[in-house]
């Protein structure tokens, strides 16, 4: 461990969206139940804010996904850069923790070298899908990348960077316990949803324009699964003004969704890999504007969008994108997973994946290299 006086007394995390928030917040929390006195700001949400981080800007404002998207916005990320450069230069942080988000964090790193700041980044950039060039910026910029998925560090070798596998942060959540009929119903009561119907788990992303691209095709689809009772779930840092319609949306529970649900109609995400990990057979779906669908396709070298089938490296879980992700055909293949044939593949696949993902840890061992001195 390192002397009190090698160690980082002030960090600086810089996140945004709401699942690298939340991975985040667990790396916190782990500094916080072992170096108390560590000061802590950045870009997050309200799960850093429970662990005590000041922050300069909350990720329901940052969660942008699309060229388009961005393109539109451009004012208002520039904007943000500066103040986020100000603020850093005001904190002076004796370590920078970049987590996901890498067409901002990867920007505001190279700045950051450029100042003297040691950098680190937690869940890299999906470099074995495309902008491969990116690796050697990122050895230019960072000095250590932990990475969550067992292909990646290959895709790193050659470069001078230290990189380390440590897990999926999803395997730091608690075992899942098997629903009984008595928790079941005590679940859905306190829900009001009735409890002698299977539930159809809807999530249509995280992102303003994920949810309305995304659930009124899913909204649709449902309506062929009357012996359903579809429910939505809420993404962290929304709230339910973003959701068009009368279903129940239930916010901090799509965990115990996950639990509770027959079949789960998924936007593509990390969402899916929840979803598969907690045993929920499931049919992934994504649908963007027209420019970028054609851009991501002219540079993109992955067969897949789920991280479940990435992982495995075959199509475990049914992906329906762009003209496939129609209401009828989300509805058909929704169908195929009902079946005893198909909940048994879908379980079949569930296990292997949990067995590619190694072990638990992944929060303390990035929090753990945060704290220890470059080089060691």
């Amino acid at each position: 461990m390192a002397s009190p006086e090698s160690r980082p007394q002030r960090l600086y995390i810089l996140t945004g969206e709401a699942s690298g928030e939340a991975h985040a917040a667990r790396v916190v929390e782990r500094i916080r139940d072992q170096w108390p006195e560590v000061e802590v700001r950045g870009m997050g949400g309200d799960a850093m804010e429970a662990q005590g981080v000041d922050l300069v800007e909350h990720v329901s404002n940052t969660a942008i996904m699309g060229f388009a998207e961005v393109v539109a916005k451009l004012g208002f990320i520039r904007a943000l850069m500066a103040r986020v450069k100000a603020d850093i230069l005001a904190f002076r942080p004796d370590r920078i923790l970049i987590v996901d988000y890498p067409g901002f964090n990867l920007r505001m790193a190279r700045w950051a070298r450029e100042q003297g700041f040691n950098v680190d980044m937690y869940i890299g950039p999906q470099v074995w899908a495309w902008k491969r060039r990116r690796v050697h910026a990122m050895a230019r910029d960072l000095d250590r990348l932990s990475v969550i998925l067992p292909f990646e560090k290959a895709a790193f070798s050659g470069v001078n960077l230290e990189v380390n596998f440590v897990g999926h942060p999803l395997l730091d959540a608690p075992p899942i316990a098997p629903v009984d009929e008595r928790a079941k119903h005590g679940w859905r009561e306190a829900r009001n949803l009735p409890s002698d119907r299977p539930l159809l788990a809807l999530l249509p992303g995280s992102r303003p324009q994920e949810i309305r691209r995304m659930l009124p095709v899913f909204l649709k689809a449902a309506r062929s699964f009357p012996d359903h009772v579809p429910v939505v779930a809420g993404a962290p840092g929304r709230s339910r003004e973003d959701y068009a319609t009368d279903l129940p949306v239930l916010f901090g529970d799509t965990a115990e969704l996950y639990r509770h649900a027959a079949i789960g109609l998924i936007t593509s995400g990390t969402a899916t890999l929840e979803a598969a990990l907690a045993g929920l057979p499931q049919v992934v779906a994504y649908r963007t504007s027209a420019i970028t669908y054609a851009i991501a396709r002219a540079f993109s070298r992955v067969r897949f969008i789920s991280l479940v089938n990435l992982i495995l490296d075959r199509e475990a879980v049914p992906e329906r994108i762009q003209g496939r992700c129609t209401p009828e055909i989300l509805a058909r293949t929704l169908q195929s997973i009902t079946t005893p044939e198909g909940q048994r593949a879908q379980k079949e696949q569930h296990a292997q994946l949990q067995a590619a993902l190694g072990s638990a840890g992944a929060a303390e061992q990035v929090a753990q290299s945060l704290m220890r001195p470059l080089g060691k």
